[in-house]
């Protein structure tokens, strides 16, 4: 696959259209593997009020889509986050959310492969084909998978995405009738009824159990933003990556909360079934496996190994246009700003983040680390990074709402600020108190990477400036001032003309 060596970087190709922005944002979600693996440990925080705290972190992630949605009507960069900050916050906030993302990136590519390793591993193990297999044999082979497919076509990557998860996401909806039909029906496990229950905390859960319990909520929404890393590569992208996002957040919010409460219902909302929620390793398969039949049961581990496989792909895609977007605005000679000529995809970009991945998976490997702990240690340390983004990028919809640079009514700029401050909150429960060990270290990572960042916002002006001038070209904003700063930054409104 040739890449060109141009001493200007290609073009990304416009020709996507809304399905394929879905497609991306969809399986960036990823419904089906965080139905896998999200519920125990928020039924371990709160009890049967699981769905409560799904139903906040949906709350709160609609609102930071209508932020996003907010400013992909304006700006369209291939750098998502990077774009939509650095235009309305300046390059500097720019460079740091998108550095805030990146953690993101490469963490929650190999979370997501090992998961769907993990998840083929106890389908052989389940089938008697390979007994006692470690996710790794089929993890590597799949992220080799992946690699071929985030550097294709996006075309046909983002569709092969949205028909995985839309067939997965399918069969769940078929369960989900079947455990409300059966626990309605009096044949619940652990004594269990259908009740309202499942939206109020039992006694001695607080709120501050409610929204730690969202973090994995959080968790299970990442994702949805991704669209708009396909703001240089979609037909008419003002109107079409707002759709996107927004019906991808809106179905997958739905999607989540109804699955949780179910899951819930499944178990009993009772301190039995909440019991045996949080200790499921497994809750989708477990319940199939009550509910319906073992068969049942290995066919959604398929779809939940296809939905994992479909997240790694969206992170390796969405992450490579970032790490694209940064290069070429801040080292334009760099191979990351290269783009490969028979796929239009940015290949190197996409090979950096392929060798973080095959690195943090060994490693794990060799530290005896399960596939699922991977995803939900990588997972919680990839939730902190991307929180920080996603206040930034509400903070910058409030600014250039305000400004007058979208030109909609101000009032409109106070969804995007409630949502940083529900973030903001969200992030301090985390912290304060302190969580258990290992998730305790995950902090100090997420800081540790964020300083390094801040550093190189503080002694790298030239690089700021660069990718300033940069995003000036890439979003078409005039140039104000001797800052050489995007018009869409400047206090007041937007220059004339």
């Amino acid at each position: 696959m040739a890449v060109t060596s141009k001493s200007r970087p290609a073009h990304l190709r416009r020709e996507l259209h809304i399905w394929e922005a879905i497609g991306l944002s969809v399986a960036g979600a990823s419904p089906a593997l965080a139905m896998a693996f999200s519920g125990p440990g928020v039924a371990a925080l709160v009890g049967r009020a699981a769905a409560l705290s799904f139903l906040f972190a949906a709350v709160t992630c609609i609102f930071i889509g209508y932020a996003f949605m907010l400013l992909a009507r304006k700006y369209n960069s291939a750098g998502s986050v990077y774009g939509f900050v650095g235009a309305s916050l300046g390059p500097r906030s720019g460079f740091f959310a998108s550095w805030a993302m990146m953690l993101m990136y490469f963490v929650f590519t190999p979370g997501s492969a090992a998961a769907s390793g993990y998840f083929v591993a106890d389908l052989f193990n389940d089938l008697g084909w390979w007994r006692g297999a470690s996710f790794i044999w089929f993890a590597i082979p799949i992220t080799v998978i992946i690699w071929l497919t985030s550097a294709g076509l996006a075309r046909h990557s983002t569709r092969t995405l949205l028909s995985i998860e839309g067939v997965t996401v399918l069969l769940i909806l078929v369960l989900m009738i079947v455990i409300l039909v059966k626990v309605g029906g009096g044949h619940g496990l652990n004594g269990g009824k259908l009740t309202l229950s499942i939206f109020a905390p039992p006694a001695g859960v607080n709120v501050h159990a409610v929204i730690l319990g969202a973090v994995f909520g959080f968790l299970a929404f990442t994702g949805f933003e991704a669209a708009g890393a396909l703001g240089e590569e979609t037909v008419n992208p003002g109107r079409e990556i707002p759709r996107a996002i927004g019906v991808s957040i809106l179905a997958v919010a739905i999607f989540y909360v109804a699955c949780i409460a179910v899951q819930s219902l499944g178990f009993g909302a009772n301190k039995a079934g909440s019991a045996e929620f949080a200790a499921s390793s497994g809750p989708l398969f477990q319940l199939s496996s009550a509910y319906l039949n073992g068969a049942v049961r290995d066919v959604i581990l398929v779809g939940a190994a296809c939905s994992a496989f479909g997240a790694a792909v969206s992170e390796a895609m969405a992450g490579s246009r970032l790490l694209y977007a940064l290069s070429r605005d801040g080292t334009p000679s760099s191979p990351l700003a290269r783009i490969s000529a028979p796929s239009g995809a940015p290949r190197r970009a996409v090979e950096l983040i392929i060798a973080v991945n095959v690195i943090l998976l060994l490693a794990f490997q060799f530290a005896g680390v399960s596939g699922f702990t991977i995803w939900q240690y990588l997972g919680t340390l990839g939730t902190l990074a991307i929180l920080v983004g996603y206040a930034l990028v509400c903070i910058g919809a409030s600014r250039a709402v305000l400004n007058g640079h979208l030109q909609v009514a101000k009032w409109r700029a106070l969804v995007p600020a409630l949502a940083a401050l529900m973030v903001a909150y969200t992030l301090y429960n985390q912290l304060v108190p302190a969580p258990a060990m290992p998730y305790r270290l995950f902090p100090y990572i997420t800081l540790a990477w964020l300083l390094i960042g801040a550093g190189v916002v503080i002694f790298a002006p030239r690089l700021a400036t660069r990718m300033g001038d940069g995003l000036t070209r890439a979003l078409g904003l005039p140039v104000l001032g001797g800052d050489r700063t995007p018009a869409g930054l400047a206090e007041g409104p937007p220059a004339a003309g």
